[in-house]
């Protein structure tokens, strides 16, 4: 029989920071489209893509 970790171990939490950002009204538009596709926060999505260039492109 498989042992299951509960859910509460599952869930990774990572510490952010609030920010205030400018962006086009071109980008903002194309990731709320996304984000409505695929039904997540854009927010999230923005938070992402940064988080992935910086671990692509950090030291």
């Amino acid at each position: 029989m498989k042992v299951h970790p509960p859910l509460s171990k599952l869930v990774f939490k990572e510490q952010t920071v609030k920010v205030t950002l400018a962006l086009s009204q071109r980008s903002i538009e194309f990731f709320k489209a996304k984000a409505r596709q695929y039904k997540v926060p854009y927010q999230a999505m923005i938070k992402r893509v940064v988080d992935l260039y910086a671990e692509r492109h950090g030291e």
